[in-house]
């Protein structure tokens, strides 16, 4: 990745960090975390860690002057991002294809009917949501939800203390 790019993927992970921080009560978040042996580009744990885990994973969308070129990389890159997360213990989960350039034209973002079945999970205990992050020719990435996610089964409780106990967050409310 190019250093421009880099930037803008990092601008992209704080404007989720700010979406998630918006969204839930009192979130420790944390930005390129590793959790339970998976790396996650933004981790928040809700209730200063009594509460769910929100895992986001982000990819750059893919450019090409071939929009159905650039239509059939992107679902390559969510239905990995998919399986992924089958292996990540979180409640909720979120994939969130990035735009990193604001000049460059991307068709309106999509999901073929097959990578939405995919997105729910095999129990019917839960959903992947889709967030879009665009860049923004002036001022931070705007972050969208394109599809809410719903809650996955996961105990996780001793996990989330265990983590927040041994990490310092990026970002989290200080009374």
């Amino acid at each position: 990745m190019a250093i421009n790019e880099e930037r803008q993927f990092g601008r992209a992970k704080n404007a989720v960090l700010t979406f998630l921080e918006h969204r839930l009560s009192i979130p420790k978040i944390y930005i390129d975390a590793e959790w339970d042996g998976h790396h996650i580009d933004v981790l928040a744990i809700n209730r200063d860690g009594v509460g769910d885990v929100h895992a986001v994973l982000l990819f750059a969308r893919p450019y090409s002057t071939d929009g159905e070129l650039a239509e059939v990389r992107q679902g390559e890159l969510i239905e990995s991002l998919i399986d992924r997360f089958a292996a990540i213990p979180a409640q909720y989960k979120y994939i969130a294809p990035a735009d990193l350039d604001p000049h460059r034209y991307r068709a309106p973002f999509g999901v073929a009917d097959i990578l939405l079945e995919k997105s729910f999970s095999p129990d019917g205990l839960g959903r992947i949501g889709f967030l879009t992050i665009e860049a923004q020719i002036e001022g931070e990435p705007k972050v969208s939800m394109e599809i809410k996610p719903e809650r996955f089964r996961a105990r996780i409780a001793k996990l989330a203390d265990e983590y927040i106990q041994k990490h310092e967050a990026d970002w989290e409310m200080r009374a």
